[in-house]
């Protein structure tokens, strides 16, 4: 692809008598290589335009930035928004490869990476082939293809969707991704929103930021697309509100109410009821939790939307295995159950403390659950509070610290429980947390450990393990007994 082509569908213009081959795009200076395009873009933790220097030096065609004028030496060009283009610029240089796949884009604060799963599982089931993108892994013309990001950076993101031949294009879209454009250069043909909760506001501010955030993933929606929302919540009733005035939408609602195209009702441990118009079908619940019957249904409300009947979908949901570190369930060698769940935040916390809870009915009920440095502190205390609602035995512990010290983060962790409850246990070291927490647990109890789900850990601890699952593991086989 030459330059002049490249800055044109930009809408940059440019009077040059070069015309060079752009051989690749980045943001990153030292991936440059001969014949790139670098776009210098001002992040949060370093300005982009620093670089342009070592760009040239490694071989950059050109560069882009937002500075009307820079003393570097080469072909560079003004332009505002360099994130945005950025994205633009990697969906033409791949060829708009979007074009090729049905996209939909799935958000909400929690049951992004579930509702992926559920329709991608309904999907390939039915004989169209599905590429996933996401928090646990991406996965592209049958590979799994391991996730640093949630939504990858946008010219990993169109390389990708270039190198997928599959027909159909799950993705999961975070607030993260969508704030810093990485999308730009798509159009979807259906859109899922899920829900909207308190999290990411170290972020984003405010709930109203982080709502028209969301919203954001709904104008990419093609014009005859199809808008997919749950009305649980007043969040989910506000979009469909602003999309209503879009004539050529589709727009589906799904929830508890009569009103909705597609509700559910009389959830148990293993199935509900879904209706839709006419039709009136029981549902085998994959995971439990009301919540899961909601993405669930989300995800049979996309099949629809592809054209597989909802009896269809339900008779494939009777095969699906699962989610690493979603409500993933081991049982230990004295009948205790173990659980390990991604659930961070306050809404997350509570919907699986309560499948869990019902789970164990009477059973005692233990809670591993830590915090995570430079993130949202205001939610700390509420989390805390439904924990110990929930939970006979509390036990707090660290996530990740992120940039701080254990110290710090213990320090800030000690300050949110609420006063007037009885006291957690604090353990700083996670493996020690969850051996404690398993040694403490009479036979027969369930244990749910939450907050890094199916993670690595990124601190050395106590005890040789990389996750919460290895952990389990390890403390069954040092206890001499299998799984």
């Amino acid at each position: 692809m030459n330059l002049k082509a490249l800055l044109s569908h930009l809408h940059i213009a440019a009077t040059i008598t070069e015309d060079p081959i752009i051989t690749g795009i980045t943001s990153h200076s030292k991936k440059v290589k001969p014949g790139y395009l670098f776009f210098a873009i001002s992040g949060v933790q370093a300005d982009g335009h620093q670089y342009i220097q070592e760009a040239y030096e490694n071989g950059a065609a050109a560069v882009i930035g937002e500075y009307r004028e820079t003393a570097d030496s080469g072909l560079y060009f003004y332009a505002e928004d360099t994130k945005r283009l950025l994205s633009l610029a990697a969906s033409y240089f791949y060829n708009e490869p979007y074009k090729k796949h049905k996209m939909t884009g799935i958000t909400g604060t929690n049951g992004k990476t579930t509702t992926s799963f559920l329709l991608q599982h309904i999907l390939v089931s039915h004989g169209i082939t599905s590429a996933l993108f996401g928090t646990v892994h991406h996965y592209i013309n049958s590979k799994v293809v391991k996730s640093s990001h949630t939504t990858p950076d946008p010219v990993t993101l169109q390389k990708m969707l270039n190198e997928s031949v599959d027909e159909a294009v799950v993705m999961e879209v975070s607030s993260h991704g969508l704030e810093q454009k990485r999308i730009e250069g798509i159009t979807y043909d259906q859109a899922i929103f899920l829900n909207l909760t308190h999290d990411h506001l170290d972020y984003h501010g405010t709930m109203e930021s982080y709502f028209k955030c969301k919203a954001k993933l709904f104008s990419y929606l093609k014009r005859k697309g199809t808008a997919i929302i749950c009305s649980e919540g007043e969040y989910g009733k506000r979009l469909v509100h602003e999309l209503s005035s879009k004539n050529e939408l589709q727009i589906w609602t799904y929830g508890k109410s009569k009103t909705d195209h597609f509700y559910i009702e009389d959830v148990g441990k293993s199935f509900f009821n879904l209706v839709h118009e006419s039709l009136q079908v029981t549902v085998p619940l994959p995971l439990p939790g009301e919540y899961n019957a909601l993405n669930t249904t989300a995800a049979i409300a996309a099949a629809l939307d592809y054209g597989i009947p909802i009896k269809t979908s339900i008779s494939y949901l009777n095969s699906f295995k699962g989610i690493p570190g979603r409500f993933e369930e081991r049982t230990l060698f004295n009948g205790t159950e173990v659980i390990i769940d991604y659930a961070h935040t306050p809404d997350g916390v509570s919907q699986v403390l309560e499948a869990a809870r019902k789970k164990a009915g009477t059973r005692p009920f233990y809670h591993v659950f830590g915090f995570r440095g430079n993130r949202d502190v205001t939610k700390r205390s509420e989390m805390i509070s439904i924990s110990l609602e929930y939970s006979d035995e509390t036990i707090l512990t660290v996530d990740d610290l992120d940039g701080v010290t254990a110290e710090q983060l213990i320090n800030e962790t000690k300050k949110a429980i609420p006063q007037g409850r009885h006291t957690p246990s604090l353990i700083p070291d996670r493996t020690e947390a969850i051996f404690f927490a398993l040694k403490e647990a009479p036979p027969n109890s369930v244990v749910i450990i939450t907050g890094k789900g199916p993670e690595s850990y990124k601190e050395t601890y106590h005890y040789p393990s990389d996750s919460d699952l290895s952990t389990v593991e390890l403390f069954q086989s040092l206890n001499k007994a299998a799984l």
